[in-house]
């Protein structure tokens, strides 16, 4: 089941962009932040001097109006910074500690699986990465219960059931989840979800890696 949604979501977010662009002007603003001390050294004619860039085209590069500098000056940009081209790169497509997401309703997706007695909304963009995950919400009609559920190998789900009462048949053996319980498991293992209350049962679901 989870390739089904897997497919469905890529084929909702066909049309929406995947690639993530390099921001090399907020890397920079973030690395010229980080190593700024009380007197505040670190700035544009800071980094001229250390790079042999001039002010203007740094000052292009940091308003996003140069979007792809040449290869030498961000090699010249990452050494002053004492810092690898692999992580300028990393912090340009925010695969870096401290990058803060906003997930705007564009970019969710809805998927209504009458047949199969459930819906699911994604809450997070599409992954591109292997650090990022997928959350969703997830509703299950009242004593339905889903068929055969398995992720692929190294796969991780957590769940957190905010109503309904649910029972997960996790390799043959039977775990009951109440409102407001979470859990956690290694979803290469097959499993099957069944809300056994006269409610539906709402849950956040998490996976790593990403479903879409």
């Amino acid at each position: 089941m989870y390739d089904e949604i897997r497919k469905d979501l890529h084929e909702q977010y066909k049309d929406l962009p995947r690639k993530k662009i390099p921001l090399w002007g907020r890397a920079m603003k973030q690395l010229m932040g980080e190593r700024n001390g009380p007197g505040g050294i670190i700035n544009v004619s800071w980094l001229a001097r250390k790079t042999g860039i001039t002010d203007k085209h740094l000052f292009n590069i940091l308003a996003g109006r140069i979007h792809n500098p040449s290869s030498d000056k961000l090699l010249k940009i990452a050494d002053a910074f004492n810092i690898s081209f692999a992580e300028l790169a990393q912090r340009s497509v925010a695969e870096h500690a401290g990058h803060f997401h906003v997930t705007s309703f564009g970019q969710r997706g809805y998927i209504d699986y009458a047949q199969h007695g459930f819906s699911i909304q994604s809450l997070s963009p599409p992954g591109t990465s292997t650090r990022d995950f997928f959350l969703g919400l997830m509703t299950i009609k009242a004593h339905k219960e889903l068929k055969r559920w398995r992720f692929k190998d190294n796969s991780m789900v957590c769940i957190f059931l905010e109503s309904g009462t649910l029972e997960i048949n996790y390799g043959g053996k039977i775990k009951r989840l109440q409102a407001n319980e979470s859990c956690y498991f290694d979803a290469g293992v097959p499993h099957t979800f069944r809300n056994v209350d006269s409610v539906a049962a709402k849950l956040f679901l998490v996976t790593r890696p990403p479903l879409h």
